[in-house]
């Protein structure tokens, strides 16, 4: 009698143990996936703001003035859209984002946005002195959610360029 109630338990230890054997392995798989979902958007989000940057690249070497009067229209802080056709549109507001933005294949899911800043301090060249040049500072940012963006935060990750432009053509 004793034997089978000791069976029993044992039975069930080693059931349990299982269960925890099986929940570990369901969870580290679990975390991989989103791991490798998540190195797989911002790896996009990088090819999409490098293709973007591109973007901006063009306009400033097919047309310096267009380009370096960006924003001086505009209070600081708006911001400008690259759709997926590659086209730079807006302005928008600081608080907006550029949403349906399919350029890196998965509609909706990313927002690429431009910041311009002419004659910017970070982007200056022979300073202090009577050469001093103030290049224009460019920000691309393309911004994702995913299942780890809390409610309220619809893009809560982003990838971020920054680079400084000059005339090329003087």
């Amino acid at each position: 009698m004793r034997q089978k109630g000791q069976t029993l338990l044992e039975i069930l230890f080693a059931f349990g143990v299982s269960i925890m054997g099986m929940s570990a392995t369901i969870l580290s798989v679990t975390t991989a996936l989103n791991n490798i979902q998540y190195a797989k958007n911002q790896s996009l989000a990088n090819l999409s703001a490098q293709e973007g940057m591109a973007v901006i690249r063009q306009i400033r070497d097919s047309n310096w003035n267009y380009f370096s009067t960006r924003l001086t229209d505009f209070s600081s802080g708006l911001k400008y859209c690259i759709d997926e056709n590659l086209v730079l549109k807006g302005p928008i507001s600081s608080a907006g984002y550029c949403f349906g933005d399919n350029a890196v294949g998965e509609k909706g899911n990313f927002s690429r946005e431009v910041e311009f800043e002419h004659s910017s301090d970070a982007c200056a060249t022979n300073c202090p002195g009577a050469g001093c040049v103030k290049g224009s500072k460019v920000t691309v940012t393309v911004s994702w959610s995913d299942n780890k963006c809390s409610v309220g935060a619809p893009r809560c990750h982003k990838v971020e360029l920054i680079t400084c432009f000059s005339n090329t053509s003087v």
